[in-house]
């Protein structure tokens, strides 16, 4: 056993030494380098490099989760006379001037005694057409109520807002410069007070080379967002939402300086706005609800807003010069019909043909300058715009204010008229609105980690062909003046904000910004009243009475995290 243990033990031995010597002189195989991914920067995009590719990949984006809250005063929305003498339930009545009795609100007809300041003269004289006018203006006010769901009781004081955004973009470099293409998404939910609602959209997408910009993209027209608050000052803002397809050119020159010329869409862009036709059916309400609908409707787009943009960036700051032309191509609302089918219900008799379609060029100009501060604080700096329009209201700002409530803050007061266009049928003719705006904006860094902004705005609308002033049922009004002030002629709107903001580590920021508008109107020539408890067995009117002023202040207190 011992001899053959040893024979066997000598033979493996063997084996494995030859099988060795054989592998020796076989030729290795290398394993392939590891191609790792690289880092990247083409066209001032900092990312990655996939393997075997040329293309700068980088993801972007931010999740963002607020509450928000606000006061309340009472809404009042827009009517018609003959909406309160006609289409409720109940008999409105008024105090009669002589008797002290309540009497049937006018008609047309001479009523003894007169409404409350009034000579029965006055009313006598007044043509029935004017008093039962159906169009929706702001001659009537009426009172939140009830029966319109628009009490404080149905408002919201408090809410929530939840955003997340994702971005990807995609770069190389190319003989004609970089070749760049942008996404982003936004996917958001909110409920209660002034909330973005829920919605999954493009924020924007577009691709630009060679001096090229296409798709849907910040407009050349804005020079800066609306403001570091979420909720904005004064400022045609497509910067930072409602941007919009468009197809720019930009030549670049030394020192800075470059040139844009654009055309873009003034259409609704989707989930991130309702676009620059200020109209329906992209706005269908002039204020915060159904109750102040629009009084125009935009027909087929005919040409594009046409942007032309100076722009300047260097070491001190940036500056900008830019306009815009907007096509005005609009019918009135209750008007829009065929004359034939209409019939001649327009003038001041209420027997002429209705002039019921508009057209013509709005336009804007908008300059900007904004300067660093470094001697005050890294990352300081100071801010000023301003636009003046006339028939393109979108573009000066003032519709953008606070959460975009044409100045009815919070849903308080009255909305101003922000439309392109007016048609008054009693004088049978359009009126045009011109708007401007001016907006200021510092910031200041106490520390790397907290910082201040601070913000303001003013702005006014003013309306031609609409005169102002004078009560229908007061004294001194002509009818013809009455007839002539549908609307109010002038609005003046201010705002100031201010935001505290700490960022304890990269890439996490906390809020709390702090905003107040008011909104002042001017009284409209031949103003009636307001109704209030419409719709109820209690309705009741008051000539003359007339809301002005629409003002509200509101907080938000916002965490983010930026990837």
């Amino acid at each position: 056993m011992t001899l053959i243990k040893s024979l066997l033990l000598g033979s493996a031995a063997g084996i494995v030494a030859v099988a060795s010597a054989q592998a020796a002189d076989l030729p290795t195989k290398k394993a392939a380098p590891v191609e790792y991914v690289k880092v990247c920067n083409v066209g001032g995009i900092t990312g990655w490099t996939l393997p075997g590719s040329d293309t700068c990949v980088k993801f972007s984006g931010y999740i963002t989760a607020q509450v928000e809250g606000g006061n309340l005063n009472n809404q009042y929305t827009w009517g018609s006379i003959s909406g309160l003498t006609s289409s409720t339930a109940a008999t409105v009545l008024v105090t009669n001037a002589v008797t002290g009795a309540t009497v049937p609100v006018p008609i047309g007809t001479s009523v003894p005694g007169g409404i409350t300041g009034t000579s029965p003269s006055a009313i006598a004289a007044t043509p029935s057409y004017i008093l039962s006018n159906s169009q929706v203006n702001q001659r009537v006010l009426v009172a939140p109520s009830t029966v319109n769901s628009n009490t404080k009781f149905f408002r919201n004081e408090f809410g929530w807002t939840t955003r997340a955004n994702f971005g990807f973009d995609m770069a190389s470099n190319t003989a004609y410069g970089p070749l760049i293409g942008h996404f982003d998404l936004n996917s958001e939910m909110g409920n209660g007070f002034d909330n973005t609602g829920t919605a999954v959209y493009v924020n924007t997408g577009y691709v630009t080379w060679a001096g090229i910009t296409a798709g849907k993209a910040q407009s050349f027209y804005s020079f800066t967002g609306g403001g570091d608050n979420w909720a904005n000052f004064a400022s045609p803002d497509q910067k930072g939402f409602n941007e919009p397809d468009l197809l720019a050119y930009t030549a670049s020159f030394g020192g800075g300086f470059s040139v844009t010329i654009a055309a873009q869409s003034a259409g609704a862009n989707g989930g991130s706005g309702a676009g620059t036709d200020m109209g329906a059916p992209n706005f269908s309400n002039i204020g915060v609800n159904s109750l102040t609908p629009s009084s125009i409707t935009y027909g087929g787009m005919k040409w594009p807003d046409f942007v032309g943009a100076l722009h300047v960036k260097q070491g001190w700051g940036e500056a900008q010069v830019s306009g815009v032309i907007h096509n005005v191509n609009v019918s009135a609302n209750g008007y829009n019909s065929d004359n034939t089918a209409v019939g001649a219900i327009c003038g001041l008799t209420g027997t002429a043909y209705c002039y019921d379609e508009h057209n013509q060029i709005g336009w804007g100009v908008d300059a900007g300058v904004k300067i660093n501060l470094p001697s005050f604080g890294a990352g300081d700096d100071a801010l000023l715009t301003g636009s003046y329009t006339q028939s393109a209201v979108w573009y000066s700002g003032l519709p953008d204010m606070m959460w975009g409530e044409n100045g009815q803050v919070n849903g308080n007061g009255q909305p101003m008229y922000m439309q392109d266009a007016y048609f008054n049928p009693i004088t049978n003719q359009w009126s045009k609105p011109t708007a401007w705006s001016v907006s200021a904006l510092i910031e200041h860094h106490f520390t790397p980690q907290f910082y201040l902004d601070l913000e303001g705005s003013v702005g006014q609308l003013k309306w031609s062909n609409q005169g102002g002033g004078c009560s229908l049922f007061g004294v001194g009004c002509a009818i013809a003046s009455a007839a002539q002030g549908s609307i109010s002629p002038s609005a003046t709107t201010w705002l100031v904000g201010a935001d505290l903001g700490w960022n304890p580590v990269n890439n996490l920021n906390f809020d709390l910004e702090l905003m107040y508008q008011s909104t002042n109107q001017s009284t409209p020539n031949g103003f009636l009243g307001t109704i209030y408890n419409s719709g109820t067995a209690s309705e009741f009117f008051v000539p003359g009475d007339w809301h002005g002023v629409s003002d509200g202040f509101a907080g938000r207190f916002r965490i983010t995290r930026y990837f």
